[in-house]
Order: C-alpha cells, then sequence, then structure tokens
C-alpha cells in the first residue's frame, strides 16, 4: 500500500520541457552575443501542447490587422513543424 502511494505521488510530478532557444547575434560593436528566447511554438509531437496551442489561438481575438497576420505566420511555422 506504501508503494501505491509512493508511485502516485512520483506520477503526479512532471518537469516542463524547456521552451527557451539559443539565439547568437553580433551586436554594433561586432561581438557576438548569445541570449536565451523563449520559443512560442508547441512541440510538435506532444499532442497536449498542440491542442492548448490551438484552443488559444481560436480563442484569441486579434487587436489589429498586425497582430492576426502574426498569429497567420506562428500558425503556418506550427505547420510546418509538424
Amino acid at each position: 500500500m506504501i508503494s501505491k502511494r509512493a508511485l502516485a505521488k512520483e506520477s503526479r510530478i512532471k518537469d516542463l520541457d524547456d521552451k527557451y532557444l539559443d539565439t547568437t547575434f553580433l551586436n554594433y560593436e561586432g561581438k557576438q552575443i548569445t541570449q536565451k528566447i523563449i520559443n512560442p511554438l508547441p512541440d510538435p509531437d506532444d499532442e497536449k501542447d498542440l491542442t492548448t496551442f490551438i484552443t488559444l489561438w481560436r480563442e484569441g481575438k486579434d487587436k489589429s490587422m498586425a497582430e492576426a497576420v502574426d498569429n497567420c505566420q506562428t500558425a503556418e511555422n506550427v505547420i510546418k513543424s509538424i
């Protein structure tokens, strides 16, 4: 019975995947800089992540045409990653 409790407790803990991308670019002085940026795209191998992304995209309202175009570009990038 104790082993079942321990197993149930372990199964509840799930670490989130890193959503960061390392980007390297040159600054105005020509020095190479590496930064971590957040990846807005869902993991194409994780069905739950894709479903959440699609639901949030469907329920969100675009405030401007530029935002609508940006959201369409993001959706196209998700489709390409699949």
